[in-house]
């Protein structure tokens, strides 16, 4: 299994193909409709100064995935993955979030840290998260909301700059207050 992500450009068509051919259970709009990715695409929620989005391409030419990092422009910029579901469990989210980081870190230096976020009841995202070095870092209570109104709790990790270079992960000290 070989990877290689290949920056996006203006693929408007492939990217309404791929992100309408799957459901996305852990994010908040499972089926995006392609009249709303169209509008987001003209919006420059792809691509911009503040964003950038690569696929996720296995041996030659399979895209089976994708990942944006966003708010570029910020001090902490946040990020987002898909990988279609006929993907998952080979280790590609793993690889993805990994090469994300080293790229992020590697062409942004002024980047000290990273952020993502997922639903409580994401393992597998928070198991990627945990492979990558991220540090659990917040716990927002019903606060990711789901189908027919379902709120879960959101899961924040964070790596930095510092723990990325020295292969560790720095616990978060949480009783550094009695409140």
């Amino acid at each position: 299994m070989k990877l290689h992500f290949q920056e996006f450009k203006d693929e408007i068509d492939a990217l309404i193909e791929f992100l309408t051919s799957d459901t996305w259970e852990f994010h908040g709009t499972p089926n995006p409709k392609p009249e709303r990715i169209r509008a987001s695409y003209e919006n420059n929620y792809y691509t911009s100064d503040d964003c950038k989005t690569f696929w996720v391409i296995l041996d030659e030419d399979t895209k089976v995935g994708q990942v944006r990092i966003y708010d570029l422009e910020d001090g902490t910029p946040l990020f987002d993955i898909r990988i279609l579901s006929k993907y998952k469990g080979m280790g590609i989210g793993t690889s993805t979030v990994n090469w994300m980081v080293d790229y992020l870190f590697n062409n942004y230096s002024d980047k000290e840290r990273l952020e993502g976020y997922t639903r409580q009841d994401n393992y597998a995202m928070r198991s990627v998260f945990h492979k990558c070095g991220f540090v659990k870092e917040a716990h927002h209570r019903k606060a990711w909301p789901g189908e027919a109104g379902k709120l879960y709790d959101a899961i924040g990790y964070g790596i930095t700059k510092e723990d990325w270079k020295n292969g560790q992960a720095t616990p978060v000290l949480w009783e550094d207050f009695k409140y």
